[in-house]
């Protein structure tokens, strides 16, 4: 698990920093730092939370030892694809890579004991399903929208001040930006990590729970201090050119609706989408078209491949090692 605790960590810094780094609201160090902390603070707040981003789900009966080897495979292939992706400069979602490689194990799983696959496909799907298509046209709409209603208070001003205060609510966003990824850091993988242990057959599992989530911010924090500069450089400089105002806009987007999605509608929302599609709403909002469409298309086809590269994969994994778990 820790491989994949780095991993997320090193994809999801980037959604906070990349824009406030880029409109110099503050230095690439200081946002990097900044961003763990509080994505370390985030993970530890959802401790009291329990895993109701997950409340929806409920795990089908199946072997034991199959069951860990499923977990074992959704771990490795979300980080196998989430280091993929970021060498690439391409921001993905780690939550839809777990749910879709529990849903491919789960199915593998039942492929082996020859259980109906109803099991899980008649699980409720619908809403994380949905979240993953319509969060980025929400996201984009918003923050395009916001635009027409800042401006008009920045029209008259003096430059420097609407600068200086776009840039200080870009810093602010930071920290909350951080802290909302954490909360949903936190939940997903101790969603797993208690599949894991009830497999086992672990007396108590819930008392193992602070221990972990006290891991959980440690790698996450340090997969946050490597600044994810590959996927940074493409949302801050290669996505789109904003100024201090329409990234001030695009950061409130992202912290916002992830608040939003996360707190309020308990779903698994990804921090990636969302912060990716504010930018572009946020950018496209100007005299000039500044948006690069070829670079999104090509972000667009990670964003698809995401679930069925770590579906297909963590299936594969599930049924290459069952013969060493039967």
């Amino acid at each position: 698990m820790l491989p994949a605790l780095y991993v997320a960590g090193m994809q999801d810094v980037a959604n906070s920093i990349a824009i406030p780094v880029r409109t110099r609201a503050l230095t690439a160090p200081v946002a990097t730092r900044v961003s763990a902390v509080f994505h370390g603070i985030g993970v530890l707040a959802a401790l009291p939370l329990g895993v109701w981003l997950f409340a929806w789900f409920e795990f089908p009966e199946m072997d034991p030892e199959l069951s860990l080897g499923m977990i074992l495979a959704v771990l490795l292939s979300v980080a196998a694809w989430g280091t993929f992706a970021y060498f690439k400069g391409m921001p993905i979602s780690i939550t839809h890579g777990l749910i879709a490689g529990v849903l491919g194990g789960c199915l593998a799983i039942l492929t082996l004991e020859g259980i109906d696959s109803d099991v899980v496909l008649g699980l409720p799907w619908f809403a994380p399903l949905m979240t993953l298509l319509v969060s980025p046209l929400v996201a984009f709409g918003f923050a395009y929208l916001l635009v027409f209603a800042t401006v008009p208070f920045a029209r008259g001003e003096d430059p420097d001040e609407v600068n200086r205060v776009a840039r200080g609510v870009q810093s602010i966003s930071v920290g909350v930006t951080s802290l909302g990824t954490g909360l949903q850091q936190g939940q997903r993988f101790s969603f797993l990590l208690l599949i894991a242990l009830h497999a086992a057959d672990v007396p108590e599992p819930a008392r193992w729970m602070p221990l972990a989530y006290l891991v959980f911010a440690v790698m996450i924090g340090a997969g946050c201090l490597t600044g994810g500069w590959r996927i940074g450089h493409v949302l801050g400089h290669r996505l789109v050119a904003v100024d201090p105002l329409r990234g001030m806009v695009a950061a409130t987007s992202n912290a916002g609706l992830l608040f939003i999605g996360s707190i309020g509608l308990a779903l698994p929302l990804s921090t990636s989408l969302v912060a990716a599609s504010s930018i572009i709403g946020a950018g496209s909002n100007q005299r000039f078209a500044t948006v690069n469409w070829r670079q999104f298309i090509r972000m667009f086809l990670y964003w698809a491949a995401t679930p069925l590269a770590t579906g297909i994969v963590t299936a594969v994994l599930t049924l290459a090692m069952s013969p060493l778990l039967l």
